[in-house]
Parts: structure tokens; C-alpha cells; sequence
């Protein structure tokens, strides 16, 4: 996934001057181990010397065709459709059109590719980007909601920005600018009503399901030389029918199977595990890459993560290398990452705060131990954003809808985003035809993924189990020593002057992270060799024995608690994206 950036002005504007920031901002999201490679596109727009695009990292990726400029991926399973941009299409997408009269741009119906835009009486800009509006725009204005919601949830919040004059696109709305006027205006797509439980049959759905994976599949890898395209691989069930599906129609000699986490631990079966086997029963070699267990340069790896996530979550504990992993594919010429995430469906969940904890858009008021942090002042911001239940709707109805009206757009876009300076990626089983059809199954054919699984029983045939422990570790737990400790005591310090933090919640934050007491070398060797052994052994089996409706209902009698921890790591990476922003708002004025 590169990086695009689209620039409309209202009046005819110096080709030479646009350009030169266009490849500037280029060159700011282009990590530095990659700059001596990475190829960037910048031109203006077939002659038209008031629109302006700039690709960056446009290797292997189009350029605008027919008027459009096309970011990710539409799946052409229909040979008839004329217009395959349309915003009824199915893929994992955005795109922006231009034309002598007017410009319009959305996401696919998922939002699962993001567009950021910004619009004043001169300049529309649409990107992927928040940083490249911020750079180009020259100017940075913090949203205070945004920091609230990265503070209790670890991500920037529901469809708003880090600067206040950036908007996201919603994944329901159609934006057009009529250039004659100069007025932006927004309409709600077709095709976005969901049928009624019921309506859909499983034994269709699943032959659909197979033929629409498999199609995407084909042109998803044949679109890239042999050697190029990488698949990873886990113990779960998505990425496992991922590979079955394409072993059934031929592929799976044109794939590299990969796993990244921490390094094995002995006697727990966990993803590397499971997916080592699984890649042997295949006869396939697997690239088992292993992410280190422990920071040597909290700023630096903090810092290459800021810059690249662009502050969207807080989920640094698979980037903890500094994204060498991702230079060694890019470098190794990887170009495409085909995953096995899926929109849909979710685990049960039998409340709201089990939504908002799915979505990953937890509220202040949702922890049981708030009272124990000076937040009141970021909690009063947050306005509490779920997609409220219909009458008559049934709960795991609501739960999908919630899960890609809002998780998706959010959170899981977010992920995607994070590599999308070294490699495109596809998703083949995000799609909006199939999720229709499955909002139309009957409620006790939904269940926990039950479509996957019935599937996976059908084509994976290894026996080896799915049940598995994840092989990151933690957030919190890169801190649990004395180096972690005392980086992030000297980071707090730091911010009792900061103007954005009030002091309040800093100093409760540095009290009751101070208190805490941590474990020796002894201890935590033990605790990892032994303790930690044994409850991962004994929750990978309640997880694979347990009935999923008694989990999910043991989950509401757990009160959920804030750590200081978390809350420190999370003040310390706001400071770095809101410096980040700031700077990045004076790169132009700087190189001008």
C-alpha cells in the first residue's frame, strides 16, 4: 500500500512550485532505510494546472487511468460492469476521480483504505495520509478529542483527525466537489441496505464464499511475479483457509508463507508453532521471522512507529525491531502481503462495553479504576460513539453491523496502514457482497465465525489444532523492567511541562506507575519458564473448550482496569505524534 496524495486547487497554480512540495512531502513518508529504493510519482493531472498527485512508494502501483486514481483494490468479479470505479464495487479501495467538472472520492464500503481530506475556499486535498495534509497545508491544530480517545483506547478515536481541519471520509458517503462552484457536498452510497436474518441459505453461502475467496485469490497473486508475493501464516483459522483455498486452485507455489512474532517459547503452542506445522503438512518452507523480546532504544523504535502509524493506535509490540522486518521484505523484494483478516463476524459479545472493548474504543468511564487518574477533563470530551441497536435487532446482528461500521474503518484500516510505506497489501476475504449475504444468514448460522470454520474443516486437512496462544507479547510488558521503568519515569517528568497534558494527569500517572513494583531477573525468568507456560496452556484449552456464549458471558463479570503502565506509554507516544505533527507542519515553510 503506497501513500497518495490528491490536490485540487481553485485557480491555476504553478506547476513547478506544486510539484517541488509534492515530492518534499514523498520523501517525509518515506522511511529512511527505504529512500534508496523507493520510487515516487508526482505530476499534475493530465495538463490540468490545477490538480496535482503524488504516489509515494509507486512501484507496481497504476497510475490514474480513465480519470481516476485508484488506491488498493477493486475486485472485478462482474465482466460486464462498464465502470468498475463505482462506489458500489466490491474490494478494499478508495479512489478519487477528477474530472473537467467536478471531483469525487470515497473508500469502499468498509472504509478498510482511509482518506483523509481537507477543504477551504481555494484548495481541496485528499490523501492517505494525515501527515501529507498537514505538511502540505502548512499548518497543524490539534484535536483534543483525538488525544482523549488515544489515551483511553490507544487509538485516535471515531472518524476524526489529529488536526481539527482534517475530516475522514465515511465509508457510507460519496463526496463530490463541483468545481464551478466550488462547493463540497456528500451523498449516501447505493447498495449499502443489509437484508434481513433469514433471507440467505449457509449451504449457498459457503459455495459463494469459496468462489469469490478463490477468484480473488487468483488476481490477487497472479497479478505479481513469482517471488513477490508474501502470505502469513498462523495458527487461526483465516490465514490456515487462506492457504488451503489456495493450494484447492493451484497457487500455492506462487506465495511466500510467513510468520513474525516473538521467539518460540518452550512447551507453549502458540502461532510460530502451529504455523511451522502447518506449513510442513503443506511441504512449503515457512520465512519464521522473530521480533526481539526486548527495547534497546525505547525512542528509537517508539519514534519509527510514531511516524509510520501516523498515531492511529498505540500497537507498537509488533513493530518493536524498528520495522527491519519490513525493510528485509521490501529489500528482499516482497510487494504484496495477501492476508487472511476478515471484517466479519466477531466474537459474542453481550453488552456495550464488550462492543466498544471489540472495537478497541474504550471510554474512560469504562474502567473500573478511572477514579485513580485526573481525567475528567479528557473524559468530559469524549462523546460516546456506537452504532445503537434497532428495534427488533438481534445482538449478534448488532454486534456485526457495529463491528464493520465501525472496528473496520477504524482499527483494522489502521494496521494496514502501518506498512503501507513498504508494501501493498490485500485482504481477499473483505468483501461487500459476501457480507451482505451473511447479514441475511440466520442468526444460529452466524455464530463465532462459523462459516470459516465449517470451511477450514473442509479444505485444511493437517490436524493440527487452532487453538493457540498469540506470539507478541504485551505493550506493558516492555516496561517491566528497570530500563523500561526508568524510560518512561524520565518520559513523564518531561511532560509536566508539556502544554498539551495537564499536570494533574501526569502526576497521578507517574504516582501510581511509580508504585508499582517490579519483578527480578529470577522472577521474570520464572514467571516466563513456568507461570506464564502454564496459564497460556490452560487458556488455550478453556478458549478451544469452552462453549463461546459462557466465555463471552465469564468476560462481562471482569471489571476492566487502566494500568499506569499503559496510560504512561500511551502519554509518552501522544507527545511524539503531536511533535511529529508540528513538525511536519513547517517542513515546506523550512525547505522553501
Amino acid at each position: 500500500m503506497a501513500q497518495y496524495l490528491f490536490v485540487k486547487t481553485r485557480q491555476a497554480f504553478e506547476s513547478s512550485k506544486m510539484l517541488q512540495k509534492l515530492e518534499h512531502i514523498c520523501s517525509l513518508l518515506t522511511p529512511e532505510v527505504i529512500k534508496e529504493k523507493s520510487q515516487n510519482t508526482v505530476e499534475v493531472w493530465s495538463k490540468d494546472l490545477s490538480s496535482f498527485y503524488a504516489i509515494q512508494n509507486s512501484e507496481s502501483v497504476a497510475k490514474p487511468e480513465q480519470g481516476a486514481l485508484i488506491i488498493g483494490w477493486i475486485q472485478q468479479l462482474d465482466s460486464k460492469k462498464v465502470d468498475i470505479w463505482d462506489s458500489e464495487a466490491d474490494g478494499s479501495y478508495a479512489v478519487v476521480k477528477n474530472t473537467e467538472d467536478e471531483v469525487s472520492f470515497f473508500s469502499d464500503q468498509f472504509g478498510s483504505r482511509t482518506l483523509w481530506y481537507y477543504y477551504d475556499d481555494s484548495t481541496l486535498i485528499v490523501s492517505t495520509s494525515q501527515r501529507a495534509i498537514v505538511a502540505l497545508k502548512g499548518s497543524f491544530h490539534l484535536n483534543d478529542e483525538t488525544l482523549a480517545w488515544y489515551l483511553s483506547s490507544g487509538c485516535q478515536g471515531p472518524y476524526i483527525s489529529w488536526d481539527q481541519d482534517i475530516k475522514q471520509v465515511l465509508p457510507h458517503l460519496e463526496y463530490k466537489l463541483n468545481i464551478a462552484d466550488w462547493c463540497l457536498d456528500w451523498k449516501q452510497k447505493l447498495g449499502m441496505e443489509l437484508p434481513p436474518s433469514g433471507s440467505t441459505k449457509i449451504s449457498d453461502y459457503l459455495k459463494l464464499y469459496q468462489s469469490q475467496v478463490t477468484t480473488s485469490l487468483d488476481q490477487i497473486i497472479n497479478s505479481y511475479p513469482k517471488g513477490q508475493v508474501l502470505m502469513p501464516l498462523s495458527g487461526g483459522l483465516d490465514s490456515r483457509l487462506l492457504l488451503a483455498l489456495s493450494k484447492k486452485v493451484g497457487l500455492e507455489d506462487k506465495v511466500t508463507l510467513v510468520n513474525w512474532g516473538a521467539p518460540k517459547q518452550k512447551g507453549v503452542f502458540d502461532d510460530k508453532v502451529a504455523a511451522q506445522r502447518v506449513a510442513s503438512f503443506y511441504g512449503k518452507d515457512l520465512l519464521d521471522m522473530s521480533l526481539p523480546t526486548e527495547i534497546d532504544s525505547y525512542d528509537q523504535v517508539l519514534d519509527s512507529f510514531v511516524e509510520a502509524s501516523e498515531g492511529r493506535l498505540d500497537h507498537f509490540n509488533a513493530f518493536t525491531d524498528g520495522f527491519k522486518m519490513w525493510d528485509k521484505f521490501f529489500q528482499s523484494g516482497y510487494r504484496m502481503i495477501v492476508r487472511g483478516d476478515i471484517p466479519f463476524p466477531a466474537g459474542y459479545c453481550l453488552d456495550e462495553f464488550q462492543i466498544r472493548t471489540m472495537m478497541g474504543l474504550e471510554l474512560f468511564s469504562d474502567y473500573s479504576n478511572i477514579k485513580d487518574f485526573n481525567v475528567k477533563k479528557y473524559s468530559d470530551l469524549q462523546n460516546e460513539y456506537l452504532t445503537k441497536r434497532l428495534n427488533g435487532e438481534s445482538l449478534i446482528r448488532w454486534r456485526d453491523r457495529t463491528f464493520t461500521d465501525v472496528r473496520v474503518p477504524i482499527v483494522l484500516a489502521a494496521f494496514s496502514h502501518q506498512i503501507s510505506a513498504f508494501a501493498e497489501n490485500r485482504t481477499p476475504m473483505l468483501n461487500w457482497t459476501l457480507f451482505k449475504l451473511y447479514m441475511g444468514l440466520p442468526d444460529k448460522e452466524k455464530g463465532d465465525k462459523l462459516h470459516i470454520k465449517r470451511l477450514w474443516k473442509k479444505y485444511d486437512r493437517s490436524g493440527i489444532s487452532s487453538n493457540t496462544t498469540g506470539s507478541l507479547r504485551s505493550m506493558d510488558s516492555y516496561f517491566n523492567s528497570e530500563q523500561g521503568s526508568d524510560y518512561l519515569l524520565g518520559k513523564l517528568a518531561l511532560l509536566g511541562e508539556n502544554k498539551y497534558f495537564s499536570s494533574s494527569l501526569v502526576e497521578s500517572v507517574q504516582e501510581h506507575f511509580s508504585k508499582q513494583k517490579l519483578p527480578t531477573l529470577d522472577q521474570q525468568h520464572t514467571a516466563v519458564s513456568r507461570k506464564a507456560a502454564v496459564f497460556k496452556k490452560a487458556r488455550t484449552w478453556l478458549s478451544g473448550n469452552l462453549p463461546a456464549l459462557l466465555k463471552a458471558y465469564i468476560k462481562t463479570k471482569d471489571g476492566k482496569r487502566l494500568s499506569a503502565t499503559t496510560l504512561a506509554y500511551r502519554l509518552v507516544l501522544a507527545e511524539k505524534i503531536i511533535t511529529m505533527y508540528e513538525s511536519d507542519a513547517k517542513q515546506i515553510k523550512v525547505s522553501n
